[in-house]
């Protein structure tokens, strides 16, 4: 796992060692939200350590989904509430034993008793006394997924969408739920400073790849697909076998396998 980066005031990125799937802290100084916490054993104490040394307690977590890699905990973030929208909290409950099956080869049985364990939240604004962090719910990607725009920073924590490494992931859900997921987040995008997804580099505005660059780039990817024509994207020419798995998965269900 990577140091963290702060992407902005009070906002701290961890990336893992696989996938570079990325934790994210936001903290006024005392108080914390995690989101998102990953993925092995010791990346998780490492967390665990960067919130001791700097004297914060946690006082929230958040799931933006119910995938094993976005619904694990370590006791020592404290016994809190853990968070996500009630589509994503149902399908967490629905595939608990399935999810720890498929951590049994990272984490320990010890943490593993601690993933999936979260609380259906219906509201908008998280129940916290931070900076504001509002949900962004849509079923893109995965039932109920719900990204956080934090208005006072202009950041927007995405899950597992818009990222620089990884095409839209369309199979659970399907190809017109994703579209209709980047339609929901076009308006926070529009507005980000900074772009934070689950997996790879934060997008910041002012560079070439900026939070609307990647909303485009995901769009583009969805309508050659739709359109049954070539797809050009560079995150295929440099894609591994499980992304381009993840790709014909993509063109089967538009019908043009």
């Amino acid at each position: 796992m990577t140091d963290p980066i702060e992407v902005a005031p009070g906002v701290l990125v961890f990336t893992s060692a696989t996938m570079c799937t990325t934790s994210t802290l936001v903290t006024d100084g005392r108080r914390t939200l995690l989101v998102d916490p990953a993925w092995h054993a010791d990346e998780l104490a490492r967390i665990a350590d960067e919130l001791a040394e700097r004297a914060l307690q946690v006082d929230l977590g958040w799931a933006t989904h119910a995938h094993r890699d976005h619904v694990l905990w370590h006791p020592r973030f404290g016994e809190v509430p853990r968070l996500a929208t009630p589509a994503a909290a149902a399908d967490a409950a629905a595939h608990l034993s399935e999810i720890r099956i498929a951590l049994e080869s990272t984490v320990p049985a010890e943490l593993r008793a601690y993933a999936g364990e979260v609380t259906a939240y219906d509201g908008v604004r998280l129940p916290w006394s931070g900076p504001v962090a509002e949900v962004v719910a849509h079923h893109a990607h995965a039932p109920g997924h719900g990204g956080l725009w934090l208005p006072e920073l202009r950041v927007l924590i995405v899950g597992d969408m818009l990222s620089e490494q990884e095409i839209p992931l369309c199979s659970e859900t399907g190809i017109a739920a994703y579209g209709a997921g980047l339609n929901r987040l076009a308006p926070y995008v529009a507005q980000a400073r900074v772009l934070i997804p689950g997996h790879g580099v934060p997008a910041l505005t002012g560079t070439a790849d900026d939070p609307v660059s990647r909303l485009a780039a995901d769009r583009v990817y969805l309508d050659a697909l739709t359109a049954g024509g070539p797809v050009t994207d560079l995150r295929l020419d440099r894609a591994s076998e499980w992304l381009l798995g993840e790709h014909a998965a993509n063109r089967a269900s538009a019908g043009r396998a």
